[in-house]
């Protein structure tokens, strides 16, 4: 069990690591302890936490509104740790695992662990039968669907793949059959239209019962939802453009993940607005990580500077920035690369080098 601890005293915390640690019948590692609150909640962004034992009356902070933060990763448990009593209905409100008072016997704290080690049993087994099914949708760039096996999906029809795809990316919400019609088949009379509409939904229904998955679209007043566990890479990407603070991992994972705009390939016009959002998402995260991170792995700060560029190819701050980072490294091959490919896609669109860029780059070449 990965557990950390957040209370504003040091003592509580380890008076409290202590017990733990001799309680050798648990599997326990002891990941992070905090007498900050806000710390501890960036350190939960990055790292999964089974267990977190939480003071309730801090200084800065009341735990309880702390744990209302912590509901957002219903995977972590909260068990809190305590002197005061009269906080433990709305602990229990906010399904706390346990509440234990200050001082904590041992014989208490061994009832609590039992407890938490039974849910995170459950949640194993349900997590296990929701994986039996689970699919996963590769979106950034080009699209594809893997099944539980891990292989692709194929499609009767073209249409049936972009119902898919919106019905998914919508799926939070139902769609009414006619905003799906004016979005997929607008260019045919209504009648053919939402013949086509029941057509698809019936294929793609089909599709993904043979998947073994039960009712995967619901209808409910002439509105359809898709019912469906679906990974994504989306999904990943989502999370890692909302941390509040980034580091070499997930700037890393970042480059990583965007491996090209959201269903690039495809050309719906109802994934555009989204596609822009997203690159200019992950345009901002990078460029305010090299422009505000003091030391900074030179390999990783060439990397986001070359997917800046490939993202926002005719910037000429981001051209800029990456001739001048080649040449404080004085990579004289990469930089006469760097400028000839600057000067070539420029010329393209009938535009010569900018002034500083030019300057910048004949200044190195007398120099070198």
């Amino acid at each position: 069990m990965n557990i950390i601890i957040i209370d504003d005293e040091k003592m509580a915390i380890d008076v409290l690591r202590f017990k733990l640690n001799r309680l050798t019948q648990f599997q326990i590692s002891i990941k992070g302890t905090f007498t900050n609150a806000n710390d501890a909640l960036i350190f939960l962004e990055k790292e999964s936490i089974d267990i977190v034992f939480l003071d309730i009356e801090m200084i800065d902070v009341h735990g309880l509104q702390v744990a209302r933060q912590l509901t957002r990763k219903p995977s972590t448990q909260i068990i809190f740790v305590t002197a005061h009593a009269q906080f433990a209905a709305d602990a229990f409100d906010i399904e706390a695992t346990d509440y234990l008072l200050k001082p904590v016997h041992e014989k208490r704290l061994i009832k609590a662990l039992v407890k938490a080690q039974q849910k995170l049993q459950l949640q194993g087994d349900v997590l296990k039968e929701k994986k039996a099914h689970l699919l996963y949708a590769h979106t950034l760039g080009s699209f594809y669907l893997l099944d539980a096996q891990h292989t692709v999906m194929k499609w009767r029809t073209r249409k049936v793949r972009e119902l898919f795809l919106y019905l998914w990316f919508h799926q939070k919400k139902p769609i009414l059959n006619v905003v799906i019609i004016e979005e997929l088949w607008s260019d045919l009379e209504f009648e053919k239209a939402a013949s086509n509409l029941h057509t698809s939904i019936y294929q793609l229904r089909k599709l993904l019962k043979e998947q073994g998955i039960k009712d995967p679209i619901q209808l409910v007043n002439n509105h359809y939802q898709l019912n469906v566990e679906i990974d994504s890479d989306y999904d990943e990407l989502i999370h890692l453009l909302e941390l509040q603070r980034h580091d070499e991992p997930s700037i890393q994972q970042l480059l990583n993940c965007y491996e090209g705009d959201f269903l690039a390939e495809e050309e719906y016009p109802w994934a555009i607005q989204t596609q822009l959002r997203l690159k200019q998402g992950v345009l901002h995260v990078l460029e305010m990580y090299i422009t505000n991170t003091a030391s900074i792995n030179l390999l990783l700060k060439l990397n986001c500077l070359q997917k800046m560029l490939e993202l926002d190819e005719f910037n000429e701050n981001y051209m800029f920035l990456l001739l001048e980072f080649l040449i404080e490294q004085n990579k004289k091959q990469d930089c006469v690369k760097c400028y000839e490919g600057i000067q070539e896609k420029l010329f393209e669109i009938g535009i010569s080098v900018p002034e500083r860029i030019f300057s910048i780059y004949n200044d190195y070449m007398i120099r070198v």
